[in-house]
């Protein structure tokens, strides 16, 4: 069954790594009284595109109207899928959601090729995975990074920072691999979201203005696969 999408507003703060003490006290201070809501934990994510990668094309565009699949599970083995969701992730301007199908999935990237693995999630995936694997079936980049959870204490905004990131390309890969991950920027991503009303988009303002750094475009897909075309160079 999938989730009921939670329209939201979405900013992205990019940052260097180094700064992480610093990002850690500003949370750990600020008026808006974050507090942790889960355990920090690994992010792991294959990204899947059209084959003329028409979702990485609108993002690098800027098109209003943007679309990302991905396979997410969580863990600190990158190797072994378990569970694990999909997601279709949209945006609209400033506005975000996502629609996510849990998935009974337990497979090993070592063990296959991807044309085998992408026959083995269409068996027993649901059928609404199945259609998106129908229009996009190009597996493009597996990224983990170590996700820390935060939110207001009445929950309306919610924080998360972002580090240790690695990419690896997969646009030119027959199986899943692990060995080539693409340089990395040396950046933290400090993503700040709250549900798209104005009351809840005022305090979101407020919260960036008393924060230190720049609110910016960033995407660890797209910038994942820029540095793997670079590599490609």
């Amino acid at each position: 069954m999938t989730s009921a999408p939670q329209l939201r507003y979405e900013f992205k703060v990019p940052c260097k790594a180094y700064l992480l003490p610093q990002v850690e006290a500003w949370v750990r201070l600020h008026p808006a009284h974050w507090r942790v809501t889960y355990s920090p934990r690994q992010v792991n994510n294959v990204y899947f595109d059209f084959l003329d990668q028409q979702n990485l094309n609108d993002n690098l565009s800027g098109v209003s109207s943007r679309r990302k699949l991905r396979l997410r599970w969580y863990g600190t083995d990158v190797e072994r899928v378990t569970g694990g969701h999909f997601e279709l992730k949209c945006k609209e301007g400033l506005v975000g959601w996502k629609e996510n199908v849990p998935c009974d999935l337990a497979f090993s990237l070592r063990d296959s090729a991807w044309v085998t693995l992408l026959q083995h999630i269409r068996r027993v995936a649901p059928e609404r995975v199945r259609y998106w694997l129908e229009q996009a079936s190009l597996p493009t980049l597996i990224n983990h990074y170590w996700r820390s959870y935060y939110e207001t204490p009445d929950g309306v905004l919610r924080l998360t920072v972002d580090t240790k990131l690695r990419a690896f390309p997969q646009q030119l890969a027959v199986t899943p691999d692990l060995s080539s991950p693409v340089a990395n920027e040396g950046l933290l991503i400090i993503e700040l979201k709250s549900p798209v009303n104005p009351p809840a988009y005022r305090r979101l303002r407020e919260v960036l203005k008393n924060f230190p750094l720049r609110v910016e475009r960033y995407s660890k897909y797209v910038q994942g696969m820029l540095a793997g075309f670079h590599l490609e160079g």
